[in-house]
């Protein structure tokens, strides 16, 4: 299996597709030339909705990250990485803006942003059993 859907997630089992295959890129788990699994293999790895991956990689060839190859499937196209981390942190602002309107307040985004980090400023490990976000 390629990664996990959060199907407990606000955010669209197509949205997490796309921005999984692009942090794969980013880190260099995919590269330009490297084929993608087909739409039905993921909808099936994933236990999504054949549509629901078609709609992912549509929209990643329209972003211009994936390559449609006729008769073999979709593969990575050379990236620029700084239009990855734009679009990234475009997305991220996004989030932060949805979080402020539903009344998330700075000090749990700071709480969410230090574990993703996996640390804090005194230096401390990431969030312990049980530590409320």
């Amino acid at each position: 299996m390629w990664f996990k859907i959060d199907f407990t997630s606000h955010v669209p089992v197509y949205k997490q597709i796309k921005e999984r295959f692009k942090l794969l890129i980013l880190t260099g788990e995919l590269r330009p030339g490297d084929f993608v699994p087909s739409i039905r293999t993921l909808a099936d790895d994933l236990n999504v909705n054949v549509n629901t991956v078609a709609r992912a990689y549509r929209e990643l060839v329209m972003e211009g990250v994936l390559e449609p190859v006729r008769g073999e499937g979709y593969l990575v196209k050379q990236l620029n990485g700084e239009e990855l981390v734009r679009s990234s942190i475009e997305n991220f602002v996004d989030a932060v803006e949805r979080c402020k309107e539903v009344g998330v307040t700075i000090e749990r985004l700071m709480l969410l942003l230090e574990k993703v980090y996996g640390r804090r400023d005194d230096g401390s490990e990431r969030e312990k059993p049980g530590e409320k976000l």
